[in-house]
């Protein structure tokens, strides 16, 4: 295994580190102790994925040690390529996890909820939560107008995230004041789309 080293940003309860590694260092973190994670660009990979992925210069790594200490901890689906990995986390990594990468969504019983609110969340081991990790590699974003309780925002997305947001927290599409389907999201042409509008059950008529 070569020894090329790579900065990798590891999480700590202070904050975060750039550490120098190689790529056998990161594969013995992650091999050694079994709640760390490893995402490159943003996409979670395992020890066996480590050992043969591509890694280079501009590669973003971060590692997620297990917080240890007594804190209580969630078991957590993550989304990626292959389906749903579930994870062990504590509060402080959820919300670690949503303001490193804003990309990031968490859906609590199909709820989406941010950094901000996530500390103020009443979670038990009932809940059913799901992180979805921002989607990479030049998907095509489009400019979507969200409302929800807090008001009105507008937000760069694209076209898999607004499935995934129409899916996880039944939220309504409308495409030019069409509604559409999660389901037939991904056969819609949103290029063509002047408007388009999510927004959550309660408010859908207003």
């Amino acid at each position: 295994m070569s020894d090329k080293i790579f900065t990798v940003h590891v999480a700590k309860e202070t904050g975060h580190e750039q550490i120098a590694m190689t790529r056998q260092d990161i594969v013995d973190t992650v091999s050694a102790n079994e709640n760390t994670w490893v995402f490159v660009d943003s996409q979670m990979v395992n020890a066996q994925e480590l050992e043969t992925i591509d890694l280079n210069d501009a590669t973003e790594i971060r590692i997620n040690p297990g917080m240890v200490g007594g804190s209580e901890t969630f078991t957590v689906l993550v989304a990626s390529e292959k389906g749903d990995q579930a994870m062990l986390m504590t509060k402080q990594e959820l919300a670690g996890e949503l303001t490193n990468n804003q990309g990031n969504w968490l859906f609590v019983d199909g709820q989406m909820v941010d950094a901000a609110t996530i500390a103020d969340t009443d979670l038990s081991q009932d809940n059913v939560l799901r992180l979805v990790p921002s989607i990479v590699g030049g998907s095509e974003t489009f400019t979507v107008q969200i409302t929800d309780a807090s008001g009105h925002s507008v937000c760069e997305m694209t076209k898999e995230e607004i499935a995934t947001s129409a899916k996880e927290a039944n939220n309504w599409v409308f495409v030019d004041g069409q509604m559409v389907d999660a389901n037939a999201i991904a056969e819609t042409d949103l290029a063509q789309a002047t408007e388009i509008r999510m927004t959550r059950p309660l408010v859908g008529g207003l």
